[in-house]
């Protein structure tokens, strides 16, 4: 999900080096002005934190449940992202 909204962030030359500065960026120019859904911007919000927690927190399990739900939420982040591009190509040629 990650290199996938930094991907977006590129088709503006735009670049940040943290974690954070990408999430905020993306939802400023593509969550804000609603090229996607308010729904994606939650989910990687979401999926940060938890990567927080596992990177950080010495106590924190993710259920096999909870971790199916992230990875079916991460793959229709990146496949949004991958059919907004294909369409933006498109529409170039």
């Amino acid at each position: 999900m990650f290199y996938s909204a930094q991907a977006m962030l590129l088709t503006k030359n735009l670049s940040f080096s943290s974690h954070k500065g990408v999430i905020s960026a993306f939802g400023e120019h593509f969550i804000k002005p609603s090229v996607f859904p308010k729904e994606m911007g939650r989910e990687l919000n979401r999926a940060f934190e938890k990567r927080q927690l596992a990177d950080y927190e010495c106590t924190f399990v993710i259920s096999e449940d909870e971790a199916r739900e992230m990875l079916a939420s991460g793959n229709k982040f990146v496949e949004n992202i991958i059919k907004h591009l294909e369409k933006k190509s498109t529409v170039r040629e």
